[in-house]
């Protein structure tokens, strides 16, 4: 039995029911339910396969610098260094527990859907409307609907009186979207399918019934949950740079130990002694700090950013937003306040004023809204809590924002009768009671109010013009206007009035009202520091194009000439893959879009390089929070499913907070490329030294203790402490925006070879001239003690880029402070008891030679800042 329908919008309901063998009265008999149950299964989403624990945990080590470290942990243990391969397999497992207590939460987007479908609805079977569970439902079903109720699944509407639905989370339309039962065109898009209603969304206004044209994974819905489950996640920048870096490490420092191991051969030294200088310059040369530093900086990001209301679901996404280029945002309920409010009132007096500049004791402008109000089947508590038709809302908190209290305004014009709104007449009236008077407004389009108005041509031609005006910024337009009945309220017959033709005309013009959804003003500010920051934002949005635009310029997203073009659904279904990504670049504003169009967007940003960001609040943004580089979701005002499918979550629903998110992005991204610049230096430093001595003929001049204790010391607690710096003032102007091209440029790499350079020669000439004047042994210890205190020393030039350690003050980062006192004070110390001179191999040096060692580690920072000041004074 195949009952699979296909475009039903476009087909009339007969043709449907015919096709599902199913009667609108009689509906399904439950054996036929039953078999259909049995058929296409039951009304449920399919969850997403699960990975088991294990494997969750066993994938946080499979990063390459991980995977080395462990098999150097191995190699250490082999050649009986097991102190070492303590410490390094400890550093390991506790940077994969921290990896998987942040991730151990499985991505359950599919399961956050299930929890958006209705779980009862109510059905006709054997002519008797029954409740069931929603799982129940099957194709063929008859559904029936009132104001309030949750579609369970996707049915087309065979009957509908005053319908309408809140599809904002399928299509991110603000309104609620008005239905009915006629056929609409097959290329209908999504938001433009009047006769259908789909599972997820909710019954504003009306009565209805509909066919279940599709279940489970079948639905719109559904949909989106296959989608989810074909997403795949990428790599973020720091994954790609972290695994960029590591790549070139492993090369280098195979060669470094190969040619060191035969230079060690061809001078006579022992093949042992080879072997364990070979494995302890490799253990030496990978910064095994490096996870541990990368983990910490990115927990403090998201402490601080916590602080700031994002909370941060995935770790390593914490410094995505400081790489990103563009931002795609949905417009409601992100950049938007998501609630329809007043934005502009007309009147022939005033002409167009802003709401917030209308003067509430205006005669016209009292008039205007006490008609409307009256006029308004919505209702506002003394909480200030409104419920109704959102477009009526806006009005009842105009009323309010101006003093006028709707409720006692009720009780003396008291409702005589309604003729209510429906889609032909595009209009509502009512006859209120006024003492003896009986006073009719009506309220509706301008199209349809203003023919039934008394006006001269110029007031006429003045209202036409301000329509034009206020429709270019993508407002809601309501005319409103008023008549007193010439009868009295005792001759006043509610029968001879049934015909709404007989009281609405000879009308009195009042006013128009403009509506919309307003931006948020904290958005605007926003929007303005992401464009200095360099990040474009782009609106995908499923309003209208005019709509949609009016309020990417109010928000200040359109550049005129450069980044102000609009592209619709139904252009972007057409448009190929590759002429979207040269178009790419000048189209602000996405509208009528589908969740399939928004993954379509990203892709063309990120196949030409960009970082791409994506917020949104609705269960049609999910798919692309997915894809996008990192996913940004509402968590106050925005769906579970969102919230689930994204890396970061934003707890005030405020587009603002995204700033302060890249702000503190960058700050990572500048501690990180510090510290790793540090370590790396540092390594290369050892590095060159024993390859120096090697090629120089010289025995090698550290042991392999003095050379793990270098790497663990020095690399340990600086560069936990250059991780942990604060976030500095006017970060987004100060620190660029990281790349692939900018985070291992070549002004790292120069200062990289720089310093390691520098402090090998310095190291080298003290060797030499020690070789000359001393025992070996001797020699050795001040190579060992001067690399200490050189590494230890430059650390606090590492603290910024453009700043001086004097300038940013020595005790600004007391963590810091501590993490270089102490290792420099436990370093002179151990030359003075027996036991860390046998444990190190070291010999006594004295306090003076220790101060001159200590002056002369001082050499390379002090370069290092002069450069910074040089800088400062350029710039200048």
């Amino acid at each position: 039995m195949n009952l699979e329908v296909t475009t039903p919008w476009a087909k009339s309901a007969s043709e449907i029911l015919d096709l599902l063998k199913t009667s609108p009265t009689e509906g399904l008999s439950s054996h036929q339910a039953k078999e259909l149950l049995k058929t296409y299964g039951y009304n449920v989403l399919k969850a997403e396969e699960k990975i088991t624990p294990l494997t969750r945990f066993l994938l946080q080590l499979k990063s390459p610098v991980v995977i080395t470290l462990l098999v150097a942990t191995v190699v250490s243990a082999l050649v009986g260094d097991t102190t070492d391969a303590i410490a390094i397999f400890t550093i390991v497992i506790i940077n994969a527990i921290i990896g998987y207590v942040q991730e151990a939460k499985a991505d359950t987007a599919v399961e956050a859907l299930k929890k958006l479908s209705a779980p009862k609805a109510r059905v006709i079977r054997e002519g008797s409307i029954q409740e069931v569970s929603a799982a129940d439902v099957c194709l063929g079903d008859i559904l029936i609907f009132e104001a309030g109720d949750y579609v369970s699944a996707d049915c087309r509407v065979i009957q509908a009186n005053q319908l309408s639905a809140d599809e904002a989370i399928l299509t991110g339309e603000s309104l609620p979207i008005d239905k009915e039962s006629f056929p609409v065109e097959k290329s209908a898009l999504l938001g433009e399918r009047k006769n259908m209603l789909f599972a997820g969304t909710a019954i504003t206004t009306g009565t209805a019934r509909a066919v279940v044209t599709a279940t489970g994974m079948n639905t719109e819905m559904g949909q989106i949950a296959g989608m989810l489950e074909a997403t795949e996640v990428g790599k973020t920048p720091l994954q790609g740079r972290l695994e960029q870096i590591s790549n070139r490490l492993l090369i280098f420092c195979l060669l470094v130990v190969i040619l060191v191991a035969i230079l060690g051969v061809i001078h006579g030294e022992k093949w042992l002694d080879v072997l364990m200088t070979a494995v302890s310059l490799a253990v030496a040369a990978i910064p095994e700090g490096l996870p541990t530093v990368v983990t910490l900086a990115l927990v403090l990001g998201v402490q601080r950013m916590a602080k700031r209301n994002a909370l941060v679901r995935r770790l390593s996404a914490v410094e995505t937003l400081g790489s990103t280029d563009v931002i795609c945002t949905d417009k409601t309920g992100t950049l938007t306040t998501g609630k329809m409010r007043v934005r502009e009132v007309f009147t022939l007096s005033s002409g167009i004023e802003k709401e917030e500049e209308v003067k509430a004791n205006h005669e016209d402008f009292r008039k205007l809204t006490e008609s409307v109000v009256l006029c308004s089947n919505a209702s506002l508590s003394r909480d200030d809590l409104a419920t109704g038709d959102p477009t009526e809302v806006a009005l009842l908190y105009l009323a309010n924002n101006h003093g006028l209290e709707t409720n006692q305004l009720n009780a003396t014009y008291p409702r005589l009768t309604e003729w209510s709104f429906d889609s032909d007449r595009k209009r509502m009236s009512v006859a209120v009671q006024a003492g003896s008077e009986i006073i009719i407004h009506c309220k509706g389009a301008p199209e349809a109010i203003l023919p039934l108005c008394q006006l001269s041509e110029k007031d006429k031609a003045m209202i036409l013009q301000s329509v034009e005006t206020l429709s270019s910024k993508g407002r809601r337009l309501l005319a409103v206007a008023a008549k007193i009945l010439p009868e009295s309220l005792q001759g006043f017959n509610v029968e001879r009035y049934k015909d709404h033709t007989s009281i609405e005309n000879d009308l009195m013009f009042l006013g128009l009202i403009s509506i919309a959804d307003p931006p948020r003003q904290e958005s605007i500010l926003a929007i303005q520091e992401c464009k200095a920051a360099g990040v474009k934002v782009v609106m995908i949005t499923g309003d209208h194009p005019i709509t949609a635009k009016a309020i990417a310029r109010e928000l200040g997203i359109v550049e005129d000439g450069k980044f102000d073009q609009v592209m619709t659904g139904n252009e972007l279904e057409k448009i190929s893959a590759q002429d979207l990504e040269r178009q790419v670049e000048k189209i602000a504003v996405y509208a009528r879009v589908s969740p399939e169009h928004k993954l379509k967007i990203i892709q063309a940003w990120q196949n030409k390089g960009n970082i791409v960001a994506m917020t949104g609040d609705g269960v049609n943004d999910a798919p692309a929070l997915k894809q996008a580089s990192i996913g940004v979701a509402m968590g106050k005002g925005g769906t579970e499913v969102a919230r689930q499918a994204s890396s970061m979550i934003l707890t005030d629903d405020n587009f603002a907070t995204i700033v302060s998110a890249v702000a503190e992005g960058r700050a990572i991204y500048g501690n990180i490329r510090r510290t790793m610049q540090y370590l790396l230096s540092g390594n290369m430093a050892e590095i060159l030294t024993v390859l120096g001595a090697a090629l120089m003929g010289w025995p090698t001049p550290l042991a392999p203790i003095q050379l793990l204790w270098i790497n663990l010391v020095t690399d340990g607690l600086p560069s936990l402490a250059l991780a942990m710096e604060p976030v500095p003032k006017n970060v987004l102007k100060v620190i660029r925006k990281p790349s692939s091209r900018t985070f291992f440029d070549r002004s790292f790499y120069q200062e990289t070879a720089f310093v390691g350079i520098i402090t090998s020669i310095m190291t080298l000439a003290i060797y030499a001239y020690m070789l000359r004047t001393a025992d070996e042994a001797t020699a050795k210890t001040y190579v060992f003690s001067f690399l200490v205190f050189s590494e230890l020393f430059r650390s606090f030039a590492c603290r910024s880029d453009r700043l001086t350690a004097f300038q940013m003050g020595i005790t600004s980062n007391l963590f810091h402070l501590a993490a270089v006192s102490i290792p420099v004070a436990f370093q002179i110390f151990l030359h003075h008891f027996d036991l860390f001179r046998d444990l190190f191999k070291v010999e006594m040096i004295g306090w003076g030679d220790c101060l001159i060692l200590i002056v002369l580690t001082l050499i390379p920072v002090t370069l290092i800042e002069l450069k910074k000041w040089y800088m400062q004074l350029r710039v200048r």
